[in-house]
């Protein structure tokens, strides 16, 4: 009887609450990891798609969605997060309901140490980096954080050492900066919050170690010790790493198939073509001297433009020794172009303004092309992500987006396209996008190969 009530003491003792709480914790992380990923999938897959924390450009879990550091080894991270976190939440239950301390609070600290870690990482990434931060990401940061703290209060009811229990999360602060700043070291060193923050956290590890060497080794010992436990049945321990190997593989496997692989160029782009800028400073592609020029006036979030202008510039390039394109920006959205009363694309003006930026780095075309196939994205912060894609200055980029010498070029542009909607409107038609002149002749819509084929060449066949 009193071994019993021994035991049931040591139970209660043990920390089952903690246990319950740090579950629920990996609950939110798991949560927030499989919305992350259904995101990440939706902004690479779906046209236009724009999450509820897409609120600025510093505030934006798309652009962060969009970053090449929200993949690792071709799988968007929150996919790994999620089975991160089904691991934590097995092993958490496993030791409530088995109730034999002090397992598993030895892996369960180790587990939270890599969370902490890669949370520091990432948040220098999208602090210092992408420039825009992730509400939801930042729940599994905040969540990562109170869950190093129960777990450090789990150790120290088992009998570890308060020095020793710490070790492991501060030391995963220190990895993530070190780790950082090996990657990053010239940016790093050039914010104080960084190196604030490293130096706090360096200071915190050296005290640390100097005053638990003791309660680390204890700390170690415990993380071999919850080990063995796991493998005391092979059957269990083995078949629980055998699960985890393989899913792990599958998502190897399986994710570039739901993550289709989209060519960024249109027409081959400027392979074995010429390029250049009109006296007027617009961008050309086609023949050095042109006996047919076609100006196209088009807004990059119009799918008919995308659709147009993928149609002349196939037939630019069968012709490119005497036909030439130019092209001249008309965003349709109220916040840039006059002509507008009210809201309608929503991005256009930024894309614009982008593909004037490209331009300053003679890269125009590569920047073009890449925003008519983009899907999502399109705000400023996506577009920086896009300009590091396409290997542009992004500092240089971001710093062009927001200059005004940029827009006075977006609006020399909608000026000259306003002189053809005058010509329109005296002809009784409504200007609109895609709009083509040629010679004289203002063609608008989209129109199929075949008439662009037989206007072209009856224009060269014109004295």
């Amino acid at each position: 009887m009193g071994e019993a009530k021994e035991r049931a003491d040591q139970s209660s003792g043990s920390g089952r609450g903690l246990l319950l709480a740090v579950v629920l914790l990996a609950l939110v992380g798991l949560g927030a990891s499989a919305y992350l990923s259904i995101l990440h999938w939706q902004v690479h897959n779906l046209a236009g798609h724009e999450s509820f924390c897409a609120v600025s450009e510093a505030v934006n879990c798309d652009t962060v969605a969009l970053s090449r550091f929200s993949m690792i080894f071709g799988v968007p991270l929150s996919t790994w997060g999620i089975l991160f976190y089904l691991v934590f939440i097995v092993l958490g239950l496993w030791g409530f309901f088995r109730r034999e301390p002090p397992w598993p609070w030895g892996l369960l600290g180790l587990l939270n140490a890599v969370s902490v870690g890669v949370s520091v990482f990432q948040f220098q990434i999208s602090e210092l980096v992408i420039h825009s931060i992730c509400i939801m990401c930042i729940t599994i940061c905040a969540a990562n954080a109170a869950a190093a703290v129960l777990c450090v209060l789990g150790q120290r009811k088992v009998g570890l050492p308060a020095t020793g229990a710490l070790m492991p999360p501060v030391g995963a602060l220190l990895l993530g900066n070190a780790v950082f700043l090996a990657w990053f070291h010239r940016l790093a060193f050039g914010s104080a919050f960084f190196v604030w923050f490293n130096s706090i956290v360096l200071v915190a590890v050296i005290v640390l170690g100097v005053l638990g060497r003791r309660g680390i080794l204890k700390v170690l010992v415990r993380w071999f010790a919850d080990l063995a436990v796991l493998f005391k049945r092979p059957l269990v321990g083995g078949g629980l790493s055998a699960a985890l190997v393989c899913v792990g593989v599958a998502l190897l496997i399986a994710t570039p198939h739901i993550y289709p692989s989209q060519d960024e160029v249109i027409a081959y782009g400027t392979q074995d073509i010429g390029i250049g800028r009109t006296e007027e400073g617009h961008n050309w592609i086609g023949a050095e001297a042109p006996e047919v020029v076609i100006v196209e006036y088009s807004d990059y979030e119009c799918p008919y433009c995308r659709k147009a202008h993928e149609i002349v510039r196939q037939v630019v390039r069968e012709r490119k020794d005497w036909l030439r394109l130019v092209h001249v920006h008309v965003p349709l959205d109220h916040s840039c172009n006059p002509m507008l009363r009210r809201p309608f694309h929503r991005h256009a003006c930024d894309c614009a303004r982008a593909a004037i930026c490209a331009d300053r780095q003679n890269r125009f075309w590569v920047m073009n092309d890449a925003l008519f196939v983009r899907r999502c994205g399109l705000d400023a912060g996506g577009l920086a992500m896009l300009a590091e894609k396409l290997g542009l200055d992004v500092p240089a980029f971001r710093e062009c987006m927001r200059q005004q010498e940029t827009e006075d070029v977006l609006q020399e542009d909608l000026a000259e396209c306003r002189d053809v909607a005058e010509e329109c409107r005296k002809m009784g038609r409504r200007f609109g996008t895609p709009t083509f002149v040629v010679g004289d002749q203002v063609i608008s819509g989209l129109k199929k190969r075949e008439f662009w084929v037989r206007l072209v060449e009856s224009c060269r066949q014109s004295p």
